[in-house]
Parts: structure tokens; sequence; C-alpha cells
């Protein structure tokens, strides 16, 4: 049975639902739950679920090493818990003090690519294209491979790893593009940073706040150094010569230059926005602390700030990481946002 909380939260009631292998876990495990918390972040970073129990008379047995965990999530008035994430058990932790009791804290992931993708080589890719690497790795590794549009077919005329993993590989490739390469399941999932897609491809609803929807936030209108555009640069094959490509970021400063030279002018020109939009993302960040959880929220997507924020944080934002928290207090959701890649986050005054 779902665990049903004890507390109303604006006159709703968390429900958590928690499985080990396919079959939820007792009642027993609820009733110790101290606290769970599940991290949600864009980029590279896996996604993690935390639990704390009370390990009082140890009576808990542990889960399998790489118990595959699944959290769903919801209130009891609005119909039946969604599905959070699901996630593959790491090593638990065991703890105690004289006053404080013994806990047990159960640490899980998004199917840890880097251990299936660790072994370090050499290889080269000739003529062929972004796509085909990716899944070319994925299948020798037994995974599948999901590459937005965008960027399968972009074409990669030589790329070597010398001395480096499959997966720090993988990873240097999407940075060079302006993507993000994740882990969902059994699935190497690359797609455009910033672009507010889920692994199929879908937009991802905006999360639209209001100031009665949190009990805190902090933002940062105007965090870091901004750049009018970015340089990257190639060498043409035919002419031996340096070229550069420029990327503006759409804000006034001086120019940031790339330091190495990318193979070609598709990948010059790649480069230079993926740092363009970098850039911008760090010109504003922030978090709002919701006084109800969100199982709609999402990492990578847009949060829009209503108007009934000041002007300077109100607008689109980009959700940098969702977490969740579920403890006495109830549930509880928290949005960490950067600036927009265009830099242009917040509303001006003509836009009211």
């Amino acid at each position: 049975m779902p665990y049903v909380f004890s507390t109303t939260q604006r006159g709703f009631t968390p429900v958590l639902i928690v499985k080990v292998d396919g079959q939820e876990v007792s009642g027993g495990f609820y009733n110790r739950l101290i606290e769970a918390s599940v991290r949600d972040e864009a980029g590279q970073k896996s996604d993690q679920a935390t639990f704390k129990l009370d390990d009082a008379g140890n009576a808990l047995e542990l889960p399998r090493e790489k118990a595959s965990i699944e959290v769903y999530a919801g209130w009891k008035e609005t119909g039946p818990p969604q599905l959070i994430g699901l996630y593959e058990l790491q090593t638990p932790s065991l703890a105690g003090d004289v006053s404080g009791g013994e806990t047990m804290v159960l640490q899980a992931s998004a199917a840890d690519l880097r251990r299936k993708l660790k072994g370090e080589g050499r290889e080269h890719f000739e003529n062929t294209t972004v796509g085909e690497i990716v899944e070319r790795i994925a299948g020798r590794n037994g995974l599948s491979a999901r590459v937005s549009p965008e960027l399968a077919g972009i074409s990669i005329p030589y790329k070597a790893r010398i001395d480096s993993s499959e997966i720090d590989f993988l990873t240097r490739l999407a940075d060079d593009l302006g993507a993000v390469l994740k882990p969902m399941g059994n699935v190497i999932v690359m797609a455009p940073r910033g672009m507010a897609k889920s692994a199929s491809g879908l937009l991802l609803p905006a999360i639209k706040i209001e100031k009665n929807d949190c009990s805190s936030w902090e933002v940062n209108p105007n965090g870091r150094a901004q750049y009018g555009k970015v340089r990257a640069a190639y060498i043409d094959q035919r002419t031996g010569k340096r070229v550069i490509v420029d990327a503006p970021t759409g804000l006034d400063g001086p120019d940031f230059t790339i330091r190495d030279p990318l193979p070609g002018h598709e990948q010059a020109e790649k480069a230079a926005q993926a740092e363009a939009r970098r850039l911008t993302r760090n010109t504003g960040d922030g978090h709002f602390e919701l006084a109800l959880g969100r199982v709609d929220a999402q990492a990578e997507a847009d949060v829009i700030a209503g108007s009934s924020f000041r002007k300077e944080i109100a607008g689109v934002w980009r959700a940098e990481a969702v977490e969740h928290t579920w403890n006495d207090e109830g549930w509880h959701t928290r949005i960490e946002i950067k600036a927009k890649e265009d830099g242009t986050s917040t509303k001006d005054d003509d836009d009211d």
C-alpha cells in the first residue's frame, strides 16, 4: 500500500511509493523512513535518490547490491502517484552514535554508465556522424542510443579517442556540440543543452510559479561577467589557414575565445554556440522553494516566474536542478535555476 503521510499541506496529503526490484517495500520501511530525497540534474550528472532510515534494533534488511528502485509520488486528493524516477542501488551506509541511535542510508543513482563505459583505449572515427559514433559505442556495450535529430546528422570528418574512457570521450563530444550526455536506464541519451526536451524528444512542460506557490526564494539576476560573443577556430584543410567563427551571446561585453581549434567549420560553429549559451546561463541564478511538491518539475525545463514577482525575477528561467524531499514536514520541491540561453530571463518594462 502507498505510504500516506500524516502531515497535511494546504489541505493536501502527500503520498509516496517506493519499489525495490519491482515490489513495493513493506510498511516497516515506511515506518522507519526519516527522510527521502530525489535530485534531478541537468547535464552529465546522474540523477540521485537517497533514503535515510531509523535502524534501531537492526531489524532492517539490506537490499541486494544494484537493486532497481522506483519512486512514485503524488497527493491523496488529486489521483494516483506518478513516477518520479528509476534508480540503481549503490553501496548502503550504516551509522550510529550513543545518543542519536543508528541509521541506514540507501543511496541510488540512475544507471551508472561510467561503470559500463569506463574502459580506456584508443580508436578513431572517420567520415561518420555524431549519431553513428554514439550508436557504435552504445551497441558494443549492450546499450541503446537515443540522439536528438539536431545532433545525429552532424558530420565528423575525424575524431580520435586517445587513452580516455568511452564515457569521457562521449562527454567531451557532447560538450563540443553544446549538448548533454545523460544515462536514462540502459539508454545513452544525447540532446542539445537547454532545449527543454525529454529523452523522447518531446518538450518538457514549463514549470509555472507565482509567489503564493513558494515558501521562499532567492534569485541573483546578474551573476557573473558578461561576454558579447564567443570566438572558435578551425584549420581549413584546403588552405591550411586558421578560420574564426563567431557566436553572439546577446549581451554586452568583451569576446570570449575558445583556446583549442576544432576539426571543422560545423564543429567550430557548434562549439561557439554552446559556449555562448553556457555563458548566458551564468548571468543569473537562484532557487525557488515550493510549498507543495510538484511531480511535473524536471531539470532542463523552462521555469516561468509569474508577474507576482518583481520585474527582475519575473520571466523565463531554466531549471538547472530539481530536488524533492519527503519528511515529517511533508513533501517539498526545490528548483534551482539559471538564466536561459539567450540571457533574457527577466522581463523588460515594455513586456508587462
